[in-house]
């Protein structure tokens, strides 16, 4: 049975890892994202440096947005400016916990 620790939520995201598993979960507005420790490390060093502003698009309603690809062709992450920012903050607060919690438990 998995035993889940959270290491960082809001209303919005919950970023969570199975300390059985060793895969961390991304629950975001309908979308779960699974990692593997090392696959999350990957992701966060290939997006942490991107800056929403050069990857500005616009939906059809003209809001401003943020596509990422991600391995499947049909399949994109949106983000609107405060999403992209809310994200990368819990995604930074996670790996600091994720980095305590590996200091006090191993």
């Amino acid at each position: 049975m998995c035993q889940t620790t959270v290491l960082s939520q809001n209303d919005n995201i919950t970023i969570a890892q199975c300390n059985n598993c060793k895969v961390l979960n991304i629950w975001r507005a309908g979308v779960l994202m699974n990692f593997s420790f090392d696959q999350f490390e990957v992701f966060y060093q290939s997006t942490k440096k991107l800056s929403f502003d050069d990857y500005l698009e616009n939906r059809p309603d003209g809001k401003e947005v943020v596509i990422l690809s991600t391995p499947l062709p049909d399949i994109s992450l949106v983000f609107t400016r405060y999403e992209w920012e809310e994200f990368f903050h819990k995604v930074d607060e996670a790996l600091y916990m994720r980095r305590i919690y590996e200091m006090v438990h191993f």
